[in-house]
């Protein structure tokens, strides 16, 4: 009487045979899925070290970049380009403009004024003290002629024939006889009226708050 054997798994004493045979196929696929997390393990590692490295070396080079010329370039200010420094010229800080009409008077034509204003002064004083020299009466007669003319007209002979005029920097009114005493009493002693400031002002004209500028004449 014979005792039924039973049935062995066949999965797993076929691959032992198969082992045993010899098959090089099955310990090879074993080992590649065996080796296939580490591999891929150890290439993320060497991936992410790599990225690592670059992101640093990168960053490291970044400002010597910039600032070798070889990196990005600097940002510009806002608006663009800077702009040029606004141009300066005599009066600008007065409301004066650079030129023309109401702007500040050159000192040639301002000279020229004075002269004129002399010599108009001594020939009058001197059809008071003929056939005397006037002396100090044509003194006198500068300081009446600037007073009056300044005062009433806002100019003198000598400023219309070079196209000036005598006005205030504080406010548009008329430059008045207090001011124009100050000015004249300051001008007479002439070293007032060589001390000038940057708009070409003498001090008399700074105590008294006033300016001399063109009128659209022969003035330059």
């Amino acid at each position: 009487m014979s005792v039924p054997q039973e049935d062995e798994p066949r999965g797993a004493p076929g691959a032992a045979r198969g082992d045993a045979r010899g098959d090089p196929a099955a310990p090879a696929s074993r080992e590649r899925a065996g080796a296939s997390p580490a591999g891929t393990a150890a290439g993320s590692s060497r991936g992410g070290g790599r990225d690592r490295a670059g992101s640093a070396a990168g960053d490291a080079a970044g400002p010597a970049g910039a600032a070798s010329g070889t990196g990005a370039a600097p940002a510009e200010p806002a608006g663009g380009s800077p702009s040029a420094p606004a141009a300066y010229w005599r009066g600008r800080r007065l409301g004066a403009p650079p030129s023309g009409p109401g702007s500040l008077a050159g000192y040639g034509a301002r000279l020229g004024a004075f002269c004129t204003d002399l010599v108009l002064s001594a020939l009058v004083a001197s059809l008071f003290t003929a056939p005397e020299l006037p002396r100090n009466w044509s003194l006198v007669a500068f300081l009446a002629e600037y007073v009056v003319f300044g005062a009433a007209f806002g100019q003198t002979p000598g400023m219309r024939l070079f196209g000036l005029r005598l006005i205030r920097v504080d406010r548009p009114a008329r430059v008045g006889v207090p001011r124009i005493l100050v000015r004249t009493s300051l001008l007479v002693l002439l070293v007032p009226a060589l001390v000038w400031d940057a708009d070409g002002r003498g001090l008399h004209e700074r105590f008294s708050q006033t300016a001399v500028v063109r009128t659209g004449g022969t003035a330059r």
